[in-house]
């Protein structure tokens, strides 16, 4: 004799190893979503990081400030975009604050001359101050992933920006 079983909204009768059955599948099906779900947590773009506005080309990472260790002189704009490469955008002062940006390079014209500005953004995300613009040539050959420190000297007294926006142009 079969077990039957109602099944109540729908005011139908089914066999008990039916129900059984479809429950197995739901929950091996659940299972099976719930194992191959990613949750990948993420921030607003820009408030306390960074906004790019680029042609595509490049990436800014590691926005980060520190306190300089040691003076360095001011490279000269216009230099070549170099893999692990650092460019001074102005003089360092040892004990002053220094913004470090890492330029990642994707792709774009060999050997072009290319303008980063940086500008300190309010927390609403409207364009402040500009702190630097700086020109840069892009290597002859060009591989995706290399990067490029930029280091600028913010000075003795520095209130860091709620985010960055970087232009490269």
């Amino acid at each position: 004799m079969s077990r039957m079983v109602g099944l109540p909204l729908v005011h139908r009768r089914v066999r008990l190893l039916y129900l059984v059955v479809f429950l197995a599948i739901i929950g091996a099906s659940v299972g099976a979503f719930a194992a191959t779900v990613t949750v990948t947590n993420t921030t607003a773009a820009g408030y306390q990081g960074v906004y790019v506005q680029d042609n595509g080309y490049y990436n800014v990472m590691n926005p980060n400030y520190y306190v300089i260790q040691t003076a360095q002189s001011a490279s000269a704009g216009g230099i070549t975009f170099a893999n692990g490469g650092v460019a001074y955008v102005n003089a360092q002062v040892a004990g002053d604050w220094e913004l470090s940006l890492t330029l990642q390079i994707e792709g774009g014209l060999t050997g072009h001359v290319y303008t980063i500005t940086v500008y300190s953004t309010t927390a609403t995300g409207t364009v402040g101050t500009a702190l630097y613009t700086f020109t840069f040539t892009s290597p002859a050959t060009i591989t995706a992933g290399q990067t490029m420190i930029f280091l600028y000297d913010a000075g003795a007294t520095w209130t860091a920006p709620a985010a960055l926006t970087v232009t490269i142009a």
